[in-house]
């Protein structure tokens, strides 16, 4: 018995260094004492472990006071379990052998010598057990002369069995945006206009601003001259003084020249049909504050703080000269000449586009122009979960970076590509009942992540909450059913 131990041990640790990293059937023959195995098997299921093989015994030599017992084992290397054993016997062992009671303790298998089949078809099925996760098939051959004396004895290993780790694979469900009834968009920019001392006129010709001008116009009449696309609405016009002066004063020349603006803009666009409307800020205090929270101006906290203050436009620019003489010069040189401006919105319509091929050359031209539907249309002309499709996903994001359909098709095709960092990101920016009729799907979003990152438990409570609405959460739970 000790000999039989150490003879097993010894192959389990030679065995163990062929471990494979999937289940292995072994088709190759395996001959030794002359026995010759083939077309071995381990098939696990969720609770047993089945074993089956073709043994060839035809080869066999065994004397008429010897025996030849053969045993199949699994094992992992610390714990064995026999499976059940077959003997070929010589005709007086076999005879001794009967009438000495034919007992052994366990399962077995006897043929006489000659009486043997020359092959047959073994199985053998045992209780699965959580170390058989990771184990081999080894069959020990032991021969036996008189006396029960050990002739000879050798293990050969015939297949082994590694489980493979759960793998969650989900499967993810995009978000339809709805279509926009009307495609709205504006191009909004500044205009910095030049004056004559205490003029309120704008002059065309005047400095820059014929430049200036030119790039309101420039985009109106871009639009114009696609009429089969875009539909002009209007053009917004606000101009901006800065505070030194008084209010009063100020005022007069804001709205003064908002105006004269209007004019010069609708008569280079020389199209009455275009309407144009105009507001003014007669002090823009947003934009000093603006300046000076970005500046490295002394004393500038103290400075904010009257800018930020509650007292009127005239009193906040005397007591910033006034306390900061030093600071207003800077702040009147360097930030004030930056607020007289006219800032510009023209506002648009946009044509709706159904054909997936002129929806991707938008993309690359002119994003701006599709609806977030409109994206979805042309993803879906390109294979799920493609290189193409989840680049699409990511520029319709870009576009509405805080659109939480967006945010939820965004965060799917980042964990089809394994990104779990970006698409907890993504998920984190959406509010629990974000996306309103469409919750199930980041509710489902949510456990798909929480799945993929290992945290089974949380995600199957999500998918349960689900399955109702969206199939295929029930389909994610049997996958979960499985997880370790």
């Amino acid at each position: 018995m000790r000999k039989y131990i150490l003879t097993l041990a010894a192959a389990i640790l030679v065995a163990g260094a062929s471990y494979a990293q999937k289940p292995v059937n072994r088709t190759a023959d395996v001959f030794a004492g002359g026995v010759r195995t083939s077309n071995v098997t381990l098939t696990p299921t969720s609770t047993m472990m089945n074993v089956a093989m073709d043994i060839d015994y035809s080869a066999a030599e065994v004397g008429k006071k010897e025996s030849l017992d053969i045993v199949p084992v699994l094992t992992d290397g610390t714990n064995v379990k026999e499976l059940p054993a077959i003997g070929l016997y010589g005709g007086r062992r076999y005879w001794n052998f009967l009438r000495n009671g034919g007992k052994t303790g366990r399962d077995f298998k006897l043929y006489k010598e000659g009486k043997a089949p020359q092959t047959e078809h073994y199985t053998a099925n045992v209780p699965y057990e959580s170390w058989m996760d990771n184990c081999q098939l080894l069959l020990r051959q032991t021969s036996r002369g008189c006396c029960n004396s050990t002739i000879n004895q050798g293990v050969s290993t015939l297949a082994s069995y590694v489980k493979e780790a759960f793998k969650f694979q989900p499967d993810f469900q995009y978000v339809q945006p709805v279509a926009e009834a009307v495609k709205n968009r504006a191009e909004q920019g500044e205009a910095y206009l030049s004056y004559a001392v205490g003029k309120s006129v704008v002059v065309k010709n005047f400095k820059d601003n014929a430049a200036e001008i030119q790039k309101i116009t420039d985009i109106v009449n871009m639009l114009k001259s696609n009429t089969s696309e875009y539909k002009v609405k209007g053009i917004s016009l606000k101009g901006f003084a800065s505070p030194d002066g008084s209010y009063a004063v100020n005022e007069r020349l804001a709205k003064a020249r908002t105006e004269s603006l209007k004019g010069v803009v609708s008569k280079a666009l020389a199209d009455k049909s275009i309407p144009v409307t105009t507001s003014y800020v007669a002090e823009d205090w947003d934009g000093v504050i603006k300046w000076l929270e970005a500046s490295s101006i002394d004393n500038k906290d103290d400075i904010l703080a009257i800018a930020y203050g509650e007292l009127k436009p005239d009193a906040k620019d005397k007591k910033i000269a006034s306390a900061y003489p030093a600071q207003y010069k800077q702040i009147k040189n360097e930030c004030y000449p930056s607020l007289r401006r006219a800032s510009y919105t023209v506002d648009y319509e946009v044509v709706p586009y159904v054909d997936a091929e002129e929806i991707k050359s938008k993309i690359s031209s002119n994003p701006k122009d599709l609806s977030l539907n409109e994206f979805f249309i042309a993803a879906n002309s390109v294979e799920k979960g493609s290189p193409e499709f989840n680049s699409i996903m990511e520029k319709a994001l870009a576009q509405y970076p805080n659109n939480e359909v967006a945010l939820v098709n965004a965060a799917n095709s980042a964990m089809s590509v394994g990104d779990l960092s970006r698409a907890g990101e993504l998920l984190s920016r959406i509010k629990d009942g974000g996306l309103g009729k469409e919750a199930s799907y980041f509710t489902y979003a949510k456990a798909v992540y929480e799945a993929l990152s290992g945290n089974y438990a949380k995600a199957a409570s999500m998918f349960t909450s689900v399955k109702d609405k969206i199939p295929q959460a029930a389909a994610a739970l049997a996958q979960l059913a499985n997880a370790k």
